[in-house]
């Protein structure tokens, strides 16, 4: 089987798309699949490294971490075009997703699509579900997943994406995954220690952590605002800012008039190969966001065997189960009382721990590259097959 993966983000961005299609990229090749990805540069040039394709693209303007192609003809085009994939999957309704439904004609190659991202709340923010935005982002997704035999969803929440109103029928859930090796890497103690001085802590066993892009829809300053609140409980208590963004100096501003710099340290952005060791820092793993689809950081975060105390929200179902591996909390009273009972009872932290990692192993690389190459197997066998799904089920 001849793959063509096709997403906006890959190597060149740091985001949750990026590693899920790294991941996907890798375990398919590492299983012996010819796989070919189709993808934006980091500058104006188009060029290949290896299987890799790269097409010359510019900052998208209002969202600079983003980028933007407007490439209708190119070399490499023409050589996947030769390539003749057998299906094609596009991590994205951006201008590669263009790209690849040219690609696609071409060669009457069936795609698959999957939607990541909420684009009305990202783009339209607090006024995403009033019935302009939603009517809009439906016909986009009218036209962004048109000619899909299948589009993927990552989770029940993505269900609810406006954009996915009028294609519903087609859409089915398959989860993300991550690759769980790189999370559960022996990190000795003398390094542990050393990664500990270098931020003037200490190993107390009362840790939290935040791995995040530092970006407002994030929420992480409401974790700061309930940070008051939990060191009347625990003064020892310590609040790791894992991940660097916009918000960032705003957030670190905040800290120091709520005088908490005692209590919170802000790492800046960290290499993903390294980022493993900062979540072994932690006892705890945070996050007050409503923003995730899917959040792998959830995931990555459990592969180190952290459990979790997260914001109420539609993308924890079946991740996070309560008393279990975390917590769930709608307010600051539930936040504080159950990070407490986590960082105080160590019996119950070691018993999180244990079902963390088995949570995690239900969200392996592996696990979500066999679900997609059963649905490849189905879209190239179809003969024309009209896929729908039952929402419900």
């Amino acid at each position: 089987m001849k793959i063509l993966i096709a997403s906006d983000s890959y190597k060149y961005q740091t985001s949750g798309v990026a590693n899920v299609v790294i991941a996907h990229v890798n375990e398919l090749r590492r299983r012996g699949y010819s796989v070919k990805v189709l993808t934006l540069s980091n500058n104006g040039e188009s060029y290949r490294d290896g299987d890799d394709y790269y097409i010359g693209s510019l900052p998208f303007l209002v969202y600079p971490d983003l980028r933007i192609s407007f490439v209708r003809k190119d070399p490499l085009f023409e050589e996947l075009k030769e390539w003749k994939p057998d299906i094609i999957h596009m991590h994205t309704e951006g201008s590669v997703a263009r790209m690849a439904r040219a690609i696609a004609e071409e060669n009457d190659t069936p795609y698959v699509m999957t939607s990541h991202t909420d684009y009305a709340q990202y783009v339209f923010g607090r006024f995403c579900s009033t019935v302009p935005v939603r009517i809009f982002a439906s016909k986009c997704g009218s036209v962004g997943f048109r000619g899909a035999k299948v589009i993927t969803a990552p989770s029940e929440k993505a269900l609810t994406f406006p954009q996915l109103s009028t294609v519903i029928k087609h859409t089915v859930v398959i989860p993300n995954g991550i690759k769980l090796e790189q999370y559960q890497k022996k990190f000795s103690a003398e390094e542990k220690a050393n990664l500990f001085q270098k931020y003037g802590l200490t190993d107390n066993g009362k840790t939290i952590v935040i791995v995040s892009r530092v970006s407002k829809e994030k929420n992480i300053k409401e974790v700061l605002t309930y940070l008051p609140s939990l060191i009347e409980k625990m003064p020892d208590v310590q609040l790791i800012i894992v991940g660097d963004g916009p918000d960032r100096k705003r957030l670190e501003t905040y800290t120091q008039k709520q005088e908490l710099s005692g209590h919170v340290t802000f790492t800046g952005r960290i290499s993903p190969e390294e980022v493993y060791r900062y979540y072994d820092m932690g006892n705890l793993f945070v996050s007050a966001s409503t923003f995730e689809v899917h959040s792998l950081t959830y995931l990555e975060a459990m592969a180190c065997g952290l459990p979790l105390v997260c914001r109420d929200d539609l993308c924890l179902k079946g991740v996070l189960e309560n008393g279990v591996n975390g917590f769930t909390y709608q307010t600051e009273e539930e936040f504080v009382e159950s990070v407490t009972k986590i960082l105080t009872d160590d019996e119950l932290r070691g018993q999180m721990h244990e079902n963390a990692l088995k949570t995690a192993a239900d969200f392996s690389d592996k696990r979500f590259v066999d679900r997609m190459l059963e649905l490849y197997e189905k879209v190239i066998n179809s003969e024309g097959e009209d896929f729908t799904f039952d929402p419900e089920e």
